[in-house]
């Protein structure tokens, strides 16, 4: 071997010793490091973010007093709740440095620091906090650009979409809920300005509400009256409408409200007059209480809500109409008619007449007068004693054996075993053993008026 390659052979001996000597120093450097890093993150927090805080390097007790010190940094995305802070435990902190601990330090770890909240600063956040936390997004969205969202409409029975509009205002709703979550156990309400976001035509939203929409119109409601049913198509009366915000559904209802008043028109017996055949045919003035009407508000709600609801329902007329005789178009064919030109009282039953009894009235006119029109039995009583003042101003009262009032103001049928029996049925005694405008009946009579007659029955008075 030359003197050249002996030289070039030691000169590799010494760059391999000099490779060996510096890789054998940087292990043991990275086995140092390691190992301080090691017994360093034993006390300290690796790197790590707890809500929204860098508490990387810090021991326990540093990142508690951080956390409770620090303040969230908006950079305009949050509304940080004022008064809303609960002191973090050191314990609390501590729980989160074990479950750090255990994870691989390469990676930062976003955690979360929560607490107990007692009942008492739950309700104060619920019951103070989130008021002023609502008026204050409130007076954001003041100087903010509203969003709309696309518009289902119909319009003549044709169903169209009109695309929306982003705006920048808040999500009052969605911040709300988020607020609420919050206030059960974080250690202070601070919730992200959230944009309210415009549906979009094609969006899930808009196209499951026009689908919605679309069989709603199909739906049918049946009215049962009387005598016959009525059956409405909701795309025949309800022509044109919009679909709300929240899903709801608004129409122009006039075409319905119009039909309910002309078939109330016509149906309507109250305050109306009508015509008895007995005894004799009569035209019954208008007039008193005895009838019935529809409550053509609540009929129309009833029938508009049934037509656009998931599962509509059919309705009876009966359950939207107020008064007494419903269904009949006059008296019926059981009631009482008293003639009060001739004192005489007819007591019908299903169209027989049970009783006909001769009776005294109150005058034809003036204070003492008996009403005329159709009123009804308002209620029966056994034994009652009816009391008054006289023509003079005096007082009285009268024991009876039978009491069937038809008006508030006192005018009922009963037994009158005061008056002279020659009296019943002479109106040429009316002048002098009128009543105060009772139907006064014979006392040997009277109990057969009693026996067919019931609460709620007419009775039809005229001259």
């Amino acid at each position: 071997m030359s003197r050249r390659e002996k030289f070039g052979r030691q000169k590799r001996v010494n760059r391999n010793r000099k490779l060996k000597r510096f890789s054998a120093v940087i292990v043991l450097l990275l086995a140092g490091g390691f190992i301080g890093l090691h017994v360093y993150f034993q006390s300290h927090f690796k790197w790590t973010r707890i809500n929204d805080v860098n508490v990387s390097g810090l021991t326990v007790a540093q990142a508690t007093k951080k956390l409770n010190q620090s303040q969230i940094d908006q950079n305009g995305q949050y509304l940080v709740v004022k008064k809303s802070r609960i002191k973090l435990d050191t314990d609390d902190v501590k729980q989160l440095f074990k479950r750090r601990s255990s994870m691989s330090m390469l990676a930062a770890k976003q955690m979360n620091a929560q607490t107990e909240v007692s009942n008492r600063d739950y309700q104060y956040r619920i019951r103070t906090l989130l008021p002023k936390f609502e008026k204050q997004i409130d007076q954001l969205n003041l100087t903010r650009k509203p969003t709309v969202d696309s518009t289902i409409k119909l319009t003549n029975g044709k169903v169209t979409v009109k695309k929306g509009v982003q705006g920048t205002e808040l999500d009052k709703a969605s911040m709300i809920k988020a607020f609420k979550k919050q206030a059960k156990d974080n250690l202070v309400i601070s919730v992200k300005m959230k944009k309210q976001v415009a549906a979009s035509p094609n969006s899930s939203l808009i196209k499951s509400r026009q689908r919605a929409l679309q069989k709603r119109l199909n739906n049918t409601v049946t009215l049962t009256t009387y005598n016959k049913p009525f059956t409405f198509t909701a795309k025949k009366w309800l022509t044109n409408g919009k679909v709300t915000a929240n899903g709801h559904y608004k129409f122009e209802t006039t075409k319905l409200t119009n039909w309910v008043a002309k078939f109330a028109n016509k149906v309507d017996t109250l305050g109306k007059s009508f015509t008895i055949t007995k005894p004799k045919t009569v035209r019954v003035a208008s007039g008193g209480t005895y009838g019935w009407k529809i409550n053509q508000a609540a009929l129309s709600k009833a029938l508009i809500h049934n037509l656009t609801r998931k599962k509509p329902q059919n309705i009876n007329l009966k359950n939207y109409v107020s008064g007494t005789g419903y269904g009949d178009r006059g008296a019926g064919k059981t009631y009482v008619a008293v003639d009060l030109s001739n004192l005489q009282e007819y007591v019908y039953k299903d169209g027989r007449l049970k009783a006909k009894i001769p009776i005294m009235s109150g005058t034809l006119t003036g204070g003492n007068a008996t009403p005329t029109g159709a009123y009804f039995i308002m209620y029966k009583q056994r034994h009652a004693t009816l009391r008054g003042k006289n023509s003079d101003g005096s007082k009285y009262a009268s024991p009876v054996g039978y009491w069937e009032p038809v008006t508030l103001s006192g005018v009922g049928l009963h037994d009158s075993p005061w008056q002279p029996s020659s009296v019943y049925g002479n109106p040429s005694a009316r002048s002098e053993y009128h009543s105060h405008g009772c139907l006064n009946n014979p006392p040997s009579q009277m109990p057969k008026v009693w026996q067919y007659t019931n609460t709620n029955e007419p009775v039809v008075i005229y001259k």
